[in-house]
């Protein structure tokens, strides 16, 4: 950064720095000026211990006023870096002027060692010449090895001293040249060395400062992005509770439908026994009255008799054998429906509670004319939420049947329990329908996705499935199927799940 010579090798920074250190240097300078002019009153009085008067007010006075006319004048430049040069230049004027003022004395006195007299004021005048201006010491070392040489070679002989007496003063100026440009150098370099790294700190300053500002900026930005953030977190959390409020409302809408379809098809179902009971009931009610008018006529008969009992005993097992199959029904519809509608717990017997549920779906089958085949053990128990599986067979069920056969296919499912090991069941269901691509597969659980929205699909059944197994029913469901290869959907379920009141506290213990 500085060269040899001591100056920035950046002539822009060189120029800053003597800008930058011009008021400190100007303010040394004049200090050292009127020290100067106070020093200087020593060799006016020295004028009149080794000169005539004579000398002194024709010669040496008038100049050695000169001198301090130079100081004031040098002491009057304004300190503005366009007079930079000019007060170096004034500078070196007046030390050149004592030098040649010195020198002249030597010249002027005649006697006694008055050229090593005189070497001593050359020595404090170069002296002063590396202490005035220090920040262009180069200048100073070319005036100062100047001055002494001058003062050495030239005027040191013409006043006679000896030999000794010059090396002597040549020892002398020889050391005053070398201390004082080692310490203009070293004030000089010294100088520059703090700007330097008053620069440096500045930049590093302004770098923190713009890096500062910059983080400011980007801390706005990110509370800004943060309070957008949080805005639309706390739309997304409202649009999501407004989502799960309509799930919650289509799936209810989508049980109440399932549980609809299960009333038309019952009431469907009904009607055939029912109509034969009323049929019977007449038919019996108006032997009754055949009865009754025979009896009444007097023309009753053991045939009559005998027929009439004949009558009434066919009628009686018909009425009854049809009131049977509707009071089936009944139950069957009966604790299907308080299932679904409800989220009660109880035991019961697997096989049996399939068989009601395919019973209570019996004419949505027979429409279909779809076969359906169950492998269960008649005494495989559970104690678990009758209900929520009753959703979940049906939702399977109906899916199958809208979406697993082609029209006009006859299809087979299959339903198989087994129980496993720890106390879990395994529920398969089966069936041989067409199957599905692996695009629609990945997403057969998702809400809201169907295939069949135009024939109005609501894309819910497999996702309250999914939802009623693993949560409910605290189990897991998987499905495998493959293009013209069927479904099987395969639940694996405890037997004795905990209840649903107790699950808050078990998370909150794990």
């Amino acid at each position: 950064m500085l060269k040899l010579l001591g100056e920035f090798s950046d002539r822009a920074m060189e120029r800053d720095f003597r800008n930058h250190a011009m008021e400190q240097e100007v303010r040394g300078l004049r200090r050292n000026l009127v020290a100067l002019m106070f020093f200087y009153l020593m060799p006016l009085a020295l004028d009149f211990v080794y000169l005539s008067n004579e000398t002194i007010f024709g010669l040496f006075l008038p100049l050695r006023l000169g001198v301090y006319g130079v100081i004031i004048a040098t002491l009057l430049i304004p300190i503005r870096p366009r007079f930079y040069g000019l007060r170096h230049a004034a500078t070196l004027f007046l030390l050149s002027y004592i030098w040649v003022m010195t020198s002249l004395v030597a010249l002027r006195v005649e006697g006694g060692p008055v050229g090593l007299t005189v070497s001593f004021f050359i020595m404090i005048v170069v002296l002063m010449n590396y202490l005035f201006l220090p920040t262009r010491w180069i200048y100073m070392v070319l005036w100062g090895v100047a001055a002494s040489t001058a003062y050495l070679a030239g005027i040191m002989p013409l006043t006679g001293a000896p030999s000794s007496q010059i090396q002597t003063a040549t020892v002398m100026q020889t050391l005053a040249n070398i201390f004082g440009a080692f310490t203009a150098y070293q004030l000089s370099t010294l100088r520059r060395a703090e700007f330097h790294r008053m620069r440096q700190l500045e930049a590093e300053q302004r770098r923190l400062e713009e890096a500062n500002a910059e983080l400011h900026r980007r801390e706005t930005i990110i509370g800004l992005q943060r309070d957008q953030l949080a805005t639309q977190v706390q739309e997304l959390e409202e649009a999501q509770k407004r989502l799960l409020e309509t799930q919650a409302s289509l799936v209810q809408a989508e049980k109440m439908a399932s549980l609809g379809g299960l009333v038309a098809g019952v009431a469907h179902e009904l009607n055939t026994p029912m109509g034969i009971a009323v049929t019977a009931i007449t038919h019996l009610q108006h032997n009754v009255d055949v009865l009754d008018r025979t009896l009444a006529a007097g023309e009753l008969t053991r045939s009559h008799l005998l027929d009439y009992q004949d009558t009434l005993r066919e009628s009686a097992g018909l009425i009854w054998s049809n009131l049977s199959r509707a009071a089936a029904l009944v139950q069957s519809f009966k604790q299907v429906a308080v299932d679904q509608a409800s989220a009660e717990r109880r035991p019961f017997l697997l096989r049996d509670y399939i068989d009601e549920l395919l019973l209570s779906l019996a004419p949505r089958l027979r429409a279909e004319r779809h076969r359906i085949g169950v492998e269960c053990p008649g005494d495989l128990t559970m104690d678990s939420y009758p209900g929520a599986l009753s959703q979940v067979l049906t939702n399977l069920v109906l899916n199958a049947l809208i979406h697993a056969f082609p029209p006009g296919q006859e299809g087979m499912i299959t339903i198989t329990c087994m129980a496993l090991a720890g106390d879990k069941v395994e529920i398969r269901f089966v069936d041989d329908g067409r199957g599905m691509v692996p695009a629609v597969a990945e997403r057969m659980f998702d809400p809201f996705f169907t295939t069949n929205r135009a024939e109005g699909g609501s894309g819910l059944g497999l996702h309250i499935v999914f939802n009623l197994v693993t949560q409910t029913l605290c189990g897991s469901i998987q499905a495998t199927t493959a293009p013209g290869r069927g479904t099987c959907f395969t639940l694996t379920l405890p037997r004795h799940p905990i209840a649903i009141a107790d699950r808050g506290a078990a998370i909150m213990l794990a």
